[in-house]
């Protein structure tokens, strides 16, 4: 159906366009810019270049669209591209994990989608990815990689065809959930990270002295003033974060099949994401300190192989935001092989003041100095230390785990707390050890890791746990694993 090459739409050339000026040129011209200030040269010179650098992007993009074919011949993805260097990358059906498609704005002008193929060996990127053609183009291309297992088995068989695979769940979100999900997603530190990354990056363009007058402007005014300012700094990053989860989880629906879920979500960008059941590693449940007290919290899973979900720790999301009493019945509905229990086993007393002072200590190295030169201001360091503390109490509060015969689960906190559930066979390795410290007090440390996106694994830990329930975890792995 697919044997003869095929070219991806012209539009191509934009998204093309795109990416060169935002992974070459941005970066080229930022890199350079202490030079290119110091150049003196009329400006029609300067719009020469500026001319001809836009003219060979556009040639460069034109040239890349139009070597780049792909086909489906035999049991393969064949895939050809370069225009200096020939690249040609087949990639075997049998290998391929999931098939995303995803519409950006651009895409939706021209009603196209982006296929993004995802193999057990890929990394952080795709292993292959069609960045435009049309929907029906996309969904036969989906449709004839999936089904190759189906397709060769019908045609030993003599079969007449595939038959469609049956939906045997599905939820959507609502608009009051996702406003709930929106509000108290905790993304600022996402976007606070992202003006950390631009600021390093645009640091170079900035006048000098520029920082040297925020500072005087800074200490000039009032802790009062300097209160209010970082409050609505706060604010408006929130409400950044609100609008950042609302475009992403719009119109979330997860749909079960037999053998896979299918998740679409996005406002802007409406992306679809295949998850194959067989890849499922285990499930993370994380309530950050906003909805916890709400009763609220966001579902994940860890999935095996492919470049699924960069913003979300490399998990993907299963639902945004469900009560927790809702969530024993959705994970028994979409993923019946895994048991949600609620029976903790807490870590002994003394472990507690371990917990208190792991979080206080780098609090008090960093405001002990602070405390030295500005004494006027130490009732706000002993607010700070007092809150590590009262965080170091409820690390200790909520750390704990759950065995059973088939499962391992883990319970943490950093500032959110997560709860993963692994079944056993899923586990890669676990192993446990103590220092100086924990020897004392008869503590022990345990680890387990999981395959993840990369194939480099993903661990979970649980620190200073009893030494006999430390020993029955490892007794219960290393059993099960002879």
């Amino acid at each position: 159906m697919m044997s003869e090459a095929k070219r991806m739409h012209p539009a191509a050339t934009i998204f093309n366009f795109i990416a060169m000026i935002k992974d070459v040129l941005i970066p080229a011209v930022i890199g350079s810019f202490a030079l290119i200030r110091n150049i003196d040269a009329p400006s029609w010179v300067w719009a020469l270049v500026i001319l001809g650098l836009l003219l060979a992007i556009i040639g460069f993009s034109f040239l890349s669209w139009y070597r780049f074919t792909y086909r489906i011949e035999g049991e393969e993805l064949r895939i050809e591209s370069g225009i200096f260097i020939r690249k040609k990358r087949y990639i075997s059906k049998n290998r391929i994990q999931s098939i995303d498609l995803t519409a950006g704005v651009i895409h939706r002008i021209f009603r196209l989608v982006k296929v993004e193929v995802q193999t057990a060996g890929s990394d952080n990127a795709a292993e292959a990815g069609l960045k435009a053609v049309s929907r029906k183009e996309g969904e036969l291309l989906r449709e004839a990689l999936k089904r190759a297992k189906a397709e060769a088995t019908a045609e030993t068989e003599e079969s007449s065809g595939v038959e469609e695979p049956k939906m045997v769940a599905q939820r959507t979100i609502g608009v009051k959930r996702l406003l709930l999900a929106a509000t108290t997603s905790g993304g600022i530190g996402v976007f606070l990270s992202l003006f950390a990354v631009v600021g390093s990056q645009i640091n170079q363009i900035i006048p000098d002295g520029f920082f040297t007058n925020v500072y005087n402007w800074a200490i000039h005014l009032s802790i009062v003033l300097l209160l209010v300012f970082i409050l609505l700094v706060c604010v408006v990053v929130w409400l950044m974060a609100v609008a950042g989860t609302l475009l992403r989880y719009s119109f979330f629906s997860i749909r079960k099949y037999e053998k896979e879920l299918f998740i679409t979500r996005g406002l802007l960008e409406k992306k679809q994401v295949t998850v194959p059941l067989n890849r499922i590693q285990g499930i993370r449940i994380q309530e950050n300190i906003f909805r916890q007290p709400l009763g609220y919290a966001a579902v994940y899973v860890e999935v095996a192989g492919g470049a699924l979900d960069k913003n979300d720790d490399f998990s993907i999301a299963l639902f945004p935001l469900l009560k927790r009493t809702e969530i024993q019945s959705f994970v028994q509905e979409y993923l019946p092989g895994i048991q949600i229990e609620d029976r903790w086993g807490l870590l002994p007393t003394r472990s507690a003041r371990r917990f208190v002072l792991r979080s206080t200590i780098p609090v008090v190295v960093i405001a002990a100095p602070l405390l030295y030169f500005f004494p006027s201001y130490s009732w706000m360091a002993l607010i700070v230390i007092a809150a590590a503390a009262v965080l170091g109490y409820l690390r200790f509060r909520d750390a704990g785990f759950i065995l059973t015969e088939k499962q391992l689960s883990f319970r943490s906190r950093m500032l959110s707390r997560e709860t993963i559930v692994v079944d056993r066979k899923r586990i890669q390795s676990l192993s446990t050890s103590n220092h100086w410290f924990q020897r004392r007090k008869s503590l022990q440390t345990v680890y387990f890791s999981i395959a993840s996106h990369s194939g480099v694994g993903k661990s979970f830990l649980v620190k200073d746990m009893e030494n006999k329930d430390a020993e029955a975890i490892r007794d219960w792995y290393s059993f099960h694993s002879q």
